[in-house]
């Protein structure tokens, strides 16, 4: 089912919309030059995961060195801090057991559309 949810420059200002398509909030998110799209709420106690921020995060690297990774590809829960891969959902502490579900969207005629 597709539904629309604004133009390309209304989300690239807002930053992200919260939709309600049945019952479920969904958050489309503007990064970059893309668009995401994720159940809002995390899965550890609830929280709008999308009023959370989106950035990178520290990926492995060799002993007492701190890299910085996956910029603009992690969502960061505003509750307690579990961060979300941005492209398949998955927690990244424990990719295997925890996520959030995502959605495909597109852009058609300079509008963005969330695909459920």
């Amino acid at each position: 089912m597709e539904h629309r949810v604004g133009t390309v420059d209304e989300l690239r200002a807002e930053g992200c919309r919260v939709v309600d398509v049945g019952g479920r909030r969904i958050g489309v998110l503007s990064v970059g030059d893309d668009f995401f799209a994720v159940h809002d709420r995390c899965p550890h106690r609830g929280a709008p995961v999308c009023e959370g921020i989106v950035g990178g995060t520290l990926v492995t690297s060799a002993p007492h060195e701190y890299v910085y990774g996956r910029h603009d590809r992690v969502l960061r829960c505003p509750w307690h801090g579990w961060e979300f891969d941005l492209d398949t959902g998955r927690s990244l502490l424990e990719p295997d057991r925890v996520g959030v579900k995502v959605y495909e969207v597109t852009v058609r005629d300079g509008i963005v559309v969330l695909h459920t």
